[in-house]
């Protein structure tokens, strides 16, 4: 039997499903696109939402949040919502630039949050769940991973492979003169497009879906619900480094597993000392991470990063979401301005 379980896996209620793409390809979101490799040490957060008709309902800076569970089908009543579909606590940790959202947002089983996105658009946000926290949303299990406002244990922050979403929500301004500025382009306003993003291209940590509600033509949901800890590989082929656990074990007792690289985050991030610190360009990790340069994309679509256990099991279990850089799947999805967004974290398995 093998030594090592995923974190939650006696109890994984909720974690049966599948997924799509993220934002961290693209760079700060709303200029050129950007492969992963470019922004990917830089998480975009973003936020809850939450609505019940008889649940208790607390006003934050960041939004509302809702202690019933989310009504089945129901509209998110703003433009996120970020609902906890685990039955045990998750602190929604956030990165939003110009309007600095609450560092951590507790959300108890099967509650929601509603963050609070202006009219006059907001960019290069990041959302991303913490699980197994303390009653502050410190000295986390999983999540755990720094950025502004974050604390980490005292080994380090996680590697960070966290499920996320990101986005840069649009502006929905009548007189296009209130518009928040482009952060690529401070000379720019914001325009009435939202652009938004899930993948696995750094990894992930908890299952999660992503349902859009209103007249986008893009996808209508990110089932990604049957991603599971137990699912990493544990025997990945990396080239001239040989052959890996993807699996990222918890720092303090090696037998619990608490999140899943991809190779490419094997091997640049030395975390814990669980991975390596190449750069994506060098030749260990290039293949697998695919900087351009030095690799184009034809090249990386025909290199050994397509061939892995792991992009494998990403097609598998999140069949629409970008599992490598240059991958086939959905990737930056863009959606008029307005369109509602609720994201679902589930229980670790």
């Amino acid at each position: 039997m093998d030594s090592t379980a995923p974190i939650g896996s006696t109890a994984p209620r909720f974690a049966t499903m599948d997924a799509e793409p993220s934002m961290l390809r693209y760079g700060l979101i709303g200029g050129t696109p950007k492969p992963s490799w470019f922004a990917r040490r830089w998480p975009i957060l973003l936020g809850v939402v939450g609505a019940a008709a008889a649940a208790v309902v607390v006003l934050t800076s960041s939004g509302t949040t809702t202690s019933a569970p989310a009504l089945r089908g129901a509209e998110p009543a703003g433009r996120l919502r970020i609902v906890n579909g685990c039955d045990t606590p998750l602190f929604i940790a956030s990165f939003a630039g110009a309007v600095p959202f609450k560092a951590d947002v507790k959300l108890a089983g099967g509650a929601s949050h509603d963050f609070d996105i202006p009219d006059e658009g907001l960019a290069a946000t990041r959302f991303w769940p913490k699980w197994g926290c303390d009653a502050s949303g410190a000295e986390c299990k999983i999540g755990g991973s720094g950025g502004p406002g974050q604390s980490c244990i005292a080994k380090g922050c996680a590697p960070p492979v966290d499920s996320k979403f990101e986005a840069s929500f649009g502006c929905v301004l009548s007189d296009a003169a209130g518009c928040a500025s482009n952060p690529s382009d401070p000379t720019q306003k914001l325009g009435p497009v939202d652009w938004w993003d899930v993948s696995q291209v750094d990894g992930w940590t908890l299952p999660y879906k992503v349902e859009v509600h209103g007249a986008c033509d893009g996808p209508k949901l990110i089932d990604c619900s049957s991603l599971s800890l137990s699912s990493c590989p544990k025997h990945e082929a990396l080239g001239s480094v040989g052959t890996h656990s993807l699996q990222v074990v918890d720092p303090t007792d090696a037998t619990q597993v608490v999140g899943c690289y991809s190779p490419c985050a094997k091997l640049t991030y030395s975390n814990w000392d669980q991975g390596y610190s190449f750069t994506p360009e060098q030749p260990a990790a290039q293949d697998y991470c695919c900087p351009t340069p030095p690799i184009s994309a034809a090249e990386c679509s025909k290199g050994p990063v397509i061939a892995t256990e792991y992009v494998r099991a990403v097609h598998k279990l999140c069949p629409s979401v970008y599992a490598y850089a240059y991958d086939d799947g959905v990737g930056l999805a863009q959606c008029p301005g307005g369109t509602k967004y609720e994201v679902t974290f589930y229980c670790p398995g």
